[in-house]
């Protein structure tokens, strides 16, 4: 249980941790048991009289594949958190770019897993801002919707499905692809590279290596207005940061916003991130610092790293 939890404007709130322990795997095993794994927790947070419910990790992934149906079986609002995720990781790969003095105009970027629901949010938005931008996807399919849906950008468009390749020559890496294994090989990257890790788990940002010319951080976290206990390790440094799909739970609660924010595929917008990242902003949420494995990355060290 979280008993209080208090916004720097005053407005409190309160909720509880609701384990749902899935791997990966069984989410092509047996989606179905999955899902109803999914339905049960948020049944607990009926009976608990909570006001909404936020999917984390691969929850998310279940909840939204069972679409609506998935929404008919439960009885309180659902987000997946995943709008104030994409948000929070554009900011900071944003901050890491204006602290290397990278021009964006003329970045190659890639997202990996560029087509899923938080790859294709800070795609929409960066394709506005940069160069060229490259979608890398294991589906023809997705990529071609893809380029559709960013024609018309700033950004030069190219779809791959080889993230090995596709991150060879880039400038920013957002690793979106919520995988069990390692998804890119980090001697790929290449020298003063920024790679925002955001996928769950972050396979890249807890992988250990002696390369010191690329920046490297766990996108999508969130800086808190006070310390979230949740009573175990959830896998993040401090208890001053939590994931970003918590937080926007917790925003949405202390706005009195009880809906389902962030639901259904291709519903990110730049509108949507700018609008949970004021709410966010206005309870004293803000982007974590930038932290590499459990180490803190400072500023300094990120305009220190050198390229050659």
């Amino acid at each position: 249980d979280i008993p209080e939890f208090q916004g720097t404007g005053g407005k409190t709130t309160y909720g509880s941790f609701i384990a749902c322990n899935i791997i990966p795997e069984m989410l092509t095993a047996d989606i179905e048991q999955v899902i109803s794994k999914v339905v049960e927790s948020c049944k607990v947070a009926e009976k608990l009289g909570l006001g909404i419910v936020a999917l984390g990790g691969f929850t998310s992934i279940a909840g939204e594949r069972g679409g609506e149906e998935f929404l008919k079986r439960i009885h309180v609002p659902v987000t997946t958190g995943n709008t104030l995720t994409a948000a929070l990781a554009v900011e900071g790969v944003l901050k890491a770019a204006r602290l290397r003095e990278l021009d964006l105009s003329k970045a190659k970027v890639v997202v990996i897993g560029g087509a899923g629901d938080i790859g294709s949010g800070c795609a929409r938005v960066l394709a506005e801002k940069v160069g060229e931008i490259i979608i890398t996807s294991r589906s023809v399919a997705n990529l071609e919707l893809m380029e559709k849906m960013l024609r018309g950008c700033h950004a030069k468009f190219k779809g791959v499905q080889d993230n090995n390749e596709a991150v060879k020559d880039a400038d920013i890496v957002v690793a979106a692809a919520s995988a069990a294994h390692s998804i890119v090989d980090i001697a790929n990257f290449k020298a003063g590279a920024i790679i925002c890790d955001i996928g769950y788990p972050k396979n890249i940002a807890y992988t250990d290596t002696d390369r010191r010319d690329i920046l490297i951080f766990a996108g999508g976290i969130c800086s808190l207005p006070q310390e979230f206990k949740a009573g175990f390790d959830i896998g993040l440094p401090s208890s001053k940061v939590l994931y970003g799909c918590f937080s926007e739970a917790i925003v949405l609660a202390l706005e009195e916003r009880y809906e389902n924010f962030s639901w259904g595929k291709g519903n990110i917008t730049g509108a949507k991130m700018a609008e949970i990242l004021g709410m966010a902003r206005k309870h004293g949420f803000e982007l974590a610092p930038f932290f590499w494995g459990h180490r803190l990355v400072t500023d300094e060290e990120v305009k220190a790293i050198k390229v050659g």
